[in-house]
């Protein structure tokens, strides 16, 4: 759970960000792509091109009370 957050927050800011830098900055392994599709399948990020952004659905998940 701890990858899902790293990568919600890191797209807090709706700006496009590559797979590989996102990767490389947390250090995340190759199970990253299955944690991706699965944000992507609960509509909390968009994927093209190799490339994740935060959906609108996505930053209300962020502002959720924990």
């Amino acid at each position: 759970m701890k990858e899902i957050d790293q990568v919600l927050e890191h797209l807090h800011d709706s700006n496009w960000h590559g797979i590989e830098e996102i990767r490389q900055k947390y250090m995340l392994d190759r199970t990253l792509n299955k944690k991706i599709y699965f944000l992507e399948e609960l509509e909390l990020i968009s994927i093209k091109n190799e490339k994740l952004r935060i959906t609108s659905k996505g930053l209300k998940f962020l502002e959720l009370p924990i």
